[in-house]
């Protein structure tokens, strides 16, 4: 009930801030990706691979329309949301082995995995050239004030475990909400200024 009252939710503010058929359509359809999306990551620590690809269609066709952002920036920002994904994505596996080498034992969890990267690529067709720089920095930011609320609350309860593994997709997609939903015209008045 709550994911559809968010669905409703966000669709009425879509309608509100502009009810022109072509935003509010493109609106709701990579509003409902992102969600299910975030739900699939939230529920089972997974980004499909059956869910992305045509996620990445769709919104790389609708944003290439788009005559704010156009093909070049669309492909250019899908070009570097799957780049920049897939360097943190090498990183963490060089950290999971360092990690592992240490404690003498291999690590349940990864940091990152190809979904991430795949998601990365699908934000990057979404957001275009350069939002998608702002959409990942302000999702990594996200992750990692929750990741902090959630030390303090483990050390407090003294539970804490090392390499707890969070979903980081949701955070991704929040940037990207932000950036998409909103935040775009405050980066915009940003970079002219």
């Amino acid at each position: 009930m709550t994911i559809e009252l968010a669905a409703m939710f966000g669709a009425t503010a879509l309608y509100q801030r502009d009810p022109a058929a072509w935003p509010l359509a493109t609106g709701i359809v990579t509003g409902f990706i992102f969600l299910l999306i975030a739900i699939i990551d939230m529920e089972h620590r997974l980004i499909l691979h059956i869910v992305s690809l045509p996620s990445a269609l769709i919104l790389g066709v609708m944003r290439s329309l788009d005559p704010g952002q156009g093909l070049a920036k669309t492909l250019a920002g899908g070009a570097a949301g799957f780049g920049i994904l897939l360097a943190m994505y090498l990183l963490g596996i060089v950290f999971s082995r360092v990690a592992a080498a240490r404690r003498a034992r291999p690590l349940d969890e990864v940091a990152f995995g190809f979904g991430d990267v795949m998601l990365g690529g699908v934000l990057g067709l979404s957001l275009g050239w350069p939002g998608v720089i702002v959409g990942i920095v302000l999702g990594v930011f996200a992750a990692g004030l929750f990741s902090l609320g959630l030390l303090v609350f483990h050390l407090a309860r003294r539970t804490y475990e090392s390499h707890l593994a969070i979903p980081y997709g949701p955070f991704l997609l929040l940037g990207a909400g932000f950036v998409l939903y909103g935040g775009r015209a405050a980066f915009q008045a940003l970079a002219a200024g």
